[in-house]
């Protein structure tokens, strides 16, 4: 027999220079006897690491433990500077006096930090493509997916319900051969979209008597080769079914638009808006939109369109727990508006109230405060006014601290408030304020499709109010519709009452001149105030009859009075200083008496 051959130390070391593995033998005092090639890469030292105790080297090592332990361990993983090891340390034993004794230790160790990488890159393409899968097979459509020759790789559940085929229909077949065994009545769109290498949709006849829609979508590699197709199918029924659902949805909502339309006219019938004129309903879909909100409306309009109207529906609509407030800031003084908008302290000023009284904002927590005639509000009092809308809050006449208010804010004016800026007549920055939302209600005149709904109503209203049951001839229907009416709705409802009232027959016909009329009434059956108005606009004077009634007296004077100082003065207050009354007195006879300031007729006026 031939001896067995054996390497030399020298010839194993070389070896171990040529291992990709980092391989390093220490002795029983962990110095290091061997280190190769490899290891001395990753530990980033020369061939003078021989001799070096390991634990210079590797600080964290084992191999001490393997020494004392005489255990071996395998497949354990370390980091060492950022990278990922797998090792294998082994002690070394050799015959010794005692028997076998450790005089070292082995440590293989081997770079798989790529090998890392490459896991979870792996991991992660595992993750998608069970994500993938999942997509595809709750697809409430069918799914067909084939390769680049037309091969039949996946299908979903969905695709056997839309069809009524089977998995042996499409699985391991070519797509193309469902038109050849006359499955398909047409050629398949995926075969269209393969050789087309373009998206193509189309309707599908199935033997089994199903039609279908089918879209066919080209998938492309790098070098624009068709490496897949991805086909969606859906049953033309379930299109068919959801059409007669929209349908049905249609009528459902046609049928809610008209009922609700029918809610919103009774529930504007309730608060005296009647309309049919567009303008009008985009203002009505306006302020419900911003009703919820806290943001001031700006209402603006000539006298008797209904401003306060709207207010009040914004109010209502608002759904605000607190109060609906209202001033006119016409009405009263400058001094005494202050004080009954913000309120006052204790002491505030001589005659005040001992305990004090709270204002208008106060009043209005929580609700809406609704300030008409805005524009007469004193120059003075717009800058704490500002204050209030911009900080929330305001102080008392005479108070010493702070009031939080919660108020939503309505204003009314009667004139362009944007030509009293530019005349200095009102302040700009409080005007950019109140025209966040800005609402202008037409007139009348603008809406004369309105004008028979309100007759209709007033009529009706004014017979129940006096229990007649008078009925319009269309006539007077064309008289009024065509008639300019200066002073709107209200003017429009003082007419109608009139009527009712003062007309002896169950038909409401046209005056021989409605404008006459309507602003100098003179039925024979008025009452003497307004005879004397009548006379007095006519410059006709009217002698007091004999022995009058005190009350018809008192109110003659006072018409005589007021009727000469409105053509000489044109604002309440002179007429005030002239008669020796308060500016608030001439404004309460003037309404008692359906006056006009700045107007030399009169008419009534609600």
């Amino acid at each position: 027999m031939m001896p067995e051959p054996s390497l030399s130390l020298k010839q194993v070391l070389a070896l171990f220079e040529h291992i990709h593995s980092g391989i390093i033998v220490v002795d029983a005092a962990g110095k290091v006897i061997v280190c190769n090639a490899a290891a001395r890469k990753i530990l980033e030292a020369g061939p003078e690491v021989v001799g070096t105790p390991i634990d210079r080297l590797v600080p964290e090592t084992k191999l001490f433990q393997i020494i004392h332990s005489g255990r071996g361990e395998y497949g354990q993983q370390f980091s060492y500077k950022g990278k990922t090891y797998v090792v294998n340390r082994t002690p070394v034993f050799a015959d010794g006096e005692w028997g076998q004794e450790v005089v070292g230790a082995i440590t293989v160790f081997q770079d798989v930090t790529e090998l890392e990488e490459i896991s979870s890159k792996l991991e992660s393409y595992q993750k998608v493509n069970k994500e993938l899968e999942g997509i595809i097979a709750s697809s409430y459509d069918g799914i067909i997916i084939t390769d680049g020759e037309g091969n039949v790789l996946k299908i979903n559940q969905a695709l056997l319900r839309v069809t009524d085929l089977t998995r042996e229909h499409f699985l391991g077949q070519k797509i193309d051969s469902l038109y050849e065994k006359e499955i398909f009545s047409y050629e398949a769109v995926a075969a269209r979209a393969r050789i087309g290498k373009k998206l193509v949709t189309g309707i599908q006849k199935i033997k089994t008597g199903k039609k279908v829609i089918v879209s066919a979508t080209p998938v492309f590699d790098d070098d624009g080769n068709v490496i897949r197709v991805v086909t969606n199918v859906r049953d033309l029924s379930d299109l068919a079914k959801l059409e007669q659902e929209l349908d049905e949805s249609r009528q459902l909502s046609d049928q809610l638009r008209s009922q609700f339309n029918k809610l919103l006219e009774e529930e504007l019938r309730s608060h005296g808006l009647i309309t049919q004129n567009p303008e009008m309903f985009r203002l009505l879909d306006l302020i419900r939109r911003v009703a919820a909100s806290d943001v001031t409306v700006l209402v603006q309009g000539e006298s008797g369109v209904g401003k306060e109207v709207f207010a009040k529906l914004i109010h209502l609509w608002s759904q605000r727990k607190g109060a609906f407030i209202k001033v006119n800031c016409s009405a009263l003084p400058g001094h005494l508006l202050e004080s009954e908008l913000f309120g006052y302290s204790k002491g505030a000023f001589t005659g005040a109230n001992s305990e004090g009284k709270p204002g208008l904002f106060e009043l209005a927590q929580d609700g809406t405060l609704f300030l008409d005639e805005i524009e007469d509000l004193p120059l003075e009092l717009q800058g704490k006014f500002l204050r209030v809308l911009q900080d929330r809050e305001f102080m008392r006449l005479g108070g010493t601290k702070y009031i939080h208010v919660n108020v939503r804010l309505i204003v009314v004016s009667n004139k362009d408030l944007s030509t009293m800026v530019n005349e200095r007549l009102f302040r700009e920055d409080l005007f950019y304020r109140l025209n966040v939302v800005p609402l202008t209600i037409p007139p009348l005149r603008q809406r004369s499709e309105d004008i028979p709904l309100l007759i209709d109503f007033f009529v009706e209203k004014f017979n129940h109010k006096y229990g007649t049951r008078k009925t319009v001839a269309p006539e007077l229907v064309r008289s009024f519709t065509e008639y300019h009416w200066p002073g709107n709705i209200r003017e429009l409802a003082n007419t109608l009452e009139r009527l009712v009232l003062l007309t002896k027959d169950e038909r409401l016909s046209p005056p021989s001149s409605t404008a006459s009329f309507v602003r100098f009434s003179t039925l024979p059956d008025e009452s003497p105030v307004s005879r004397y108005k009548s006379s007095v606009s006519r410059s006709q004077p009217l002698p007091l009859p004999e022995l009058p009634k005190l009350k018809d007296a008192v109110a003659q004077m006072e018409i005589q009075l007021l009727s000469q100082a409105l053509k000489k003065y044109k604002d309440s207050h002179r007429i005030g200083q002239a008669l020796g009354i308060s500016h608030t007195a001439v404004l309460k006879k003037l309404k008692k008496y359906s006056l006009q300031l700045g107007n030399d007729s009169f008419h009534s006026e609600i």
